[in-house]
């Protein structure tokens, strides 16, 4: 099956053409600087600059962890595969479009963008499908800046885990492929926890394409014949999220996990879509 990847250019997206690249042939990849394509307003930028200041003095704990796992990522990977690379200051750019009309994948498989347009959409859809991993479980958690420290925030310990989709226009709304939670002891510290979503993100992808790529039946499962959920925005995540997720995860995590008829009750309800 030939692949062509739209993604970041951080390391753990380095890590996961890696390892798409064993599952597949990889024809070439397009990687993105996430740059938007019309300038934030003054408003905008006034949020996300008091946003910074908070995650700053808040959320080191959080920033940390975040460039820990990258550095432990950098090490194992510090380049992309030897295979054609395409930068992009946004994936939307005229050049993703020729890449795709140039290699033809049979699957266009994205990761670590900015938001994919329906010009992209379109033209993969016509060679054969577009697949996007969230790091969240759909549709109960979706947005960003991170699902997992949302769920921290909120108390939703049972809600951490990966989506693998078919993309469409919308924030993580595509038809569901696979969803599952990430397996966890309760014992994780916070960079073990990221390091147990981001490496079981990757595998749950990695068993969605090899799936694909063997012509076996994949789900195609609408959003809204599960439930509904939460749409979560990085201008929100402010001081007083940040406070409740480093407070959360201190006293709740571990409790909650490893309480398993606490945990039970809360999976009663739970909706997830398996790949076998």
């Amino acid at each position: 099956m030939n692949v062509v990847v739209l993604i970041g250019n951080q390391a753990n997206q380095k890590a996961l053409c890696h390892k798409i690249a064993g599952a597949c042939k990889l024809s070439a990849i397009v990687v993105s600087e996430n740059i938007p394509r019309k300038k934030p307003d003054f408003g905008h930028k006034y949020r996300s600059f008091i946003n910074r200041i908070g995650n700053r003095l808040a959320g080191r704990a959080f920033i940390d962890t975040w460039f820990k796992m990258l550095a432990e990522y950098e090490s194992r990977y510090p380049a992309f595969p030897d295979v054609p690379l395409v930068k992009v200051r946004n994936v939307n750019d005229p050049e993703t479009l020729g890449a795709l009309e140039r290699y033809s994948p049979d699957v266009t498989i994205v990761s670590g963008t900015n938001l994919v347009g329906k010009r992209v959409i379109n033209l993969a859809n016509d060679r054969g499908g577009i697949i996007n991993l969230h790091t969240g479980i759909s549709p109960y958690v979706k947005g960003g800046p991170n699902c997992t420290n949302w769920c921290l925030a909120k108390n939703w310990f049972h809600l951490i885990g990966n989506t693998v989709m078919w993309l469409d226009a919308g924030i993580d709304t595509g038809k569901i492929i696979t969803t599952e939670r990430t397996p966890l002891s309760g014992d994780e510290t916070l960079f073990e926890l990221h390091m147990a979503v981001m490496e079981h993100a990757h595998e749950l992808y990695i068993r969605a394409i090899r799936r694909i790529r063997d012509g076996y039946p994949v789900p195609s499962i609408p959003q809204d014949s599960i439930g509904e959920g939460a749409l979560f925005y990085t201008k929100d995540w402010n001081v007083g999220v940040i406070r409740n997720a480093a407070k959360n995860f201190r006293e709740n995590y571990r409790i909650f996990i490893q309480e398993k008829e606490n945990l039970q009750h809360m999976l009663d309800g739970l909706k997830l879509v398996s790949l076998e």
